[in-house]
């Protein structure tokens, strides 16, 4: 805990590297992720030269990547930090995990706009990106970029008209996106992997939990 924390001086810690390697699901993830990134970077200049959508929406787009990808690279950690964690228990010791994000801003955004999933969150009901979920949890990445298409990415012209070629493409890079079956939340998966609520104390800034049914 003192290795995290900004506020206290490093004396009296340590730390060691732990290099966790990818595995052919998620290389496959990745790879496939970069041609979506790609495709969908192509479709937003497009439409920005044709006027259909302002040019601020290239910062919103390059911040959306920055954080889709920062949570897959957290998600990819998240069956190392199990396994270490098991065994600093075995040992009898007290383990203290920090996480770059909670992703609680995404998720709060995908539960007001209405998309229900199989998670269910204490004091609500479960979010998924367009009604899917992974493995019970709403994947923080995929909600990145769900949001970043309806959002920032145009389906209608100047007069409001729609534009068939936009929207088409925009249901063309959400339903790659949901095959790609990208990794749930990782706080709420480290949590459900070390023996759930009652025996992992969360202490985030987040408001709402999301949990598995039963």
């Amino acid at each position: 805990g003192a290795l995290s924390c900004r506020s206290l001086a490093f004396t009296g810690t340590s730390f060691e590297l732990a290099t966790v390697r990818l595995d052919a699901t998620a290389r496959a993830q990745y790879d496939a992720s970069c041609e979506l990134w790609r495709d969908m970077r192509r479709m937003l200049d497009l439409a920005i030269e044709q006027g259909i959508a302002k040019k601020f929406a290239r910062a919103e787009f390059w911040s959306a990547q920055q954080r889709f990808y920062k949570g897959l690279v957290v998600a990819a950690k998240v069956p190392e930090a199990v396994r270490l964690t098991q065994e600093a228990l075995a040992r009898g010791e007290a383990v203290v995990i920090s996480l770059w994000t909670t992703n609680e801003s995404v998720s709060s955004r995908a539960s007001q706009s209405g998309h229900a999933g199989d998670g269910e969150e204490e004091g609500g009901g479960g979010i998924g990106g367009g009604g899917k979920v992974a493995d019970g949890f709403a994947s923080g990445p995929e909600l990145t970029v769900e949001q970043l298409l309806d959002r920032n990415f145009p389906t209608t012209g100047p007069q409001g008209e729609p534009i068939a070629w936009a929207m088409e493409a925009i249901q063309g890079f959400k339903a790659r996106l949901w095959s790609l079956k990208l990794p749930p939340n990782p706080i709420d998966e480290l949590i459900d992997q070390l023996g759930g609520a009652a025996a992992v104390a969360e202490m985030s800034g987040r408001t709402h939990r999301y949990i598995k049914d039963p």
